[in-house]
């Protein structure tokens, strides 16, 4: 299934004010396959920036973002089989996180992983982190510019 990003899914239907949202990850993240919940928070003030942690005091956090108008043209196709573990019936059960890593040796840029996204299907809230079936059009460390305006 091909999941197209639009320019207005950054303005997720999830509730713009401070906000917690259970995502059940039953195959856990790559890496991190013991971990089958996270919390997704964010408020509205850091948005596009949300935050997806372990539900545990000093747990494991990712800054993650929709990139939705941040990424032109993303586009992620995703396997019969993750469409089916998901239960998605069309893009508009779907919400695509990417994680964001802050390069130590480039300030004022972010990295996103556009490769391995997390799939979350926004009625039941499951996800699953999925290598994209056209993964060879994107980077695993796409570099975003920060230090000025541009988000």
């Amino acid at each position: 299934m091909k999941l197209e990003v639009d320019d207005d899914s950054n303005s997720s239907e999830l509730d713009k004010t401070n906000s917690l949202n259970i995502v059940k990850l039953p195959t856990g993240l790559f890496g991190f396959s013991e971990i089958r919940s996270m919390e997704l928070v964010f408020d509205k003030e850091e948005l596009p920036f949300m935050w997806l942690r372990e539900q545990k005091k000093d747990g494991l956090a990712f800054i993650v973002i929709e990139p939705g108008g941040i990424i032109p043209n993303y586009s992620v196709e995703i396997s019969d089989m993750d469409v089916e573990t998901l239960q998605i019936t069309g893009p508009e059960d779907t919400m695509i996180l990417n994680i964001v890593t802050l390069p130590h040796d480039q300030s004022g840029k972010i990295s996103l992983n556009l490769v391995g996204p997390i799939i979350i299907n926004r009625n039941s809230l499951a996800g699953k982190q999925c290598i994209i079936n056209n993964h060879e059009q994107y980077s695993a460390r796409h570099i975003l510019d920060v230090g000025g305006d541009s988000l």
